[in-house]
């Protein structure tokens, strides 16, 4: 019998065949995983630096620089279920009805997916929303779209935290 006709060597070959084609492929797919971590690392720090001029403007009340930020088409969903505007949330921070007696937000998690940004985290901070004093943490969920070559602020959604969750919430205890 010669090899040619052997089964068991066609079978062989073929293995050694998928064996090694799966070799290159996880290859080139691990470099195109890596393109992609570093880009999203690159994308997490352009938006963490927008979140912080953000967050920064909102502690000084500045709506100059808020409105750079806020999309014209914002949907702003505070803590208390309310549904903001752009225009009702830069009129509320601008007049002083809302302030920060401090602020510290983190926890961040960053989902991205290409010119769109879901960034969810914890905010600890004490806020003067109407001569109503909010001290209860809260989890967020903001949206930022890349339009025009920088990042816009398009959706906001606060909810707080209930006393019985699970967990400690630890980024509030450092």
């Amino acid at each position: 019998m010669s090899l040619r006709r052997n089964p068991c060597v066609r079978i062989l070959r073929r293995l050694v065949i998928l064996s090694t084609l799966t070799t290159i492929l996880s290859g080139f797919l691990g470099a195109q995983q890596q393109e992609v971590a570093s880009q999203d690392s690159a994308t997490e720090k352009e938006i963490l630096a927008t979140e912080t001029l953000k967050n920064d403007a909102m502690q000084k009340g500045d709506a100059k620089v808020l409105e750079q930020i806020y999309s014209d088409n914002l949907i702003f969903v505070n803590a208390r279920g309310q549904v903001l505007t752009k225009k009702d949330r830069v009129k509320e921070l601008d007049s002083g009805s809302v302030k920060y007696v401090s602020f510290r937000q983190g926890d961040y998690r960053f989902h991205i997916y290409g010119n769109t940004a879901i960034v969810t985290g914890v905010a600890c901070s004490v806020v003067d929303y109407h001569g109503r004093v909010n001290q209860t943490p809260r989890r967020f969920t903001s949206v930022y779209v890349k339009l025009d070559g920088h990042w816009s602020f398009v959706a906001h959604q606060a909810t707080l935290v209930s006393d019985n969750e699970p967990g400690d919430l630890q980024y509030c205890k450092n």
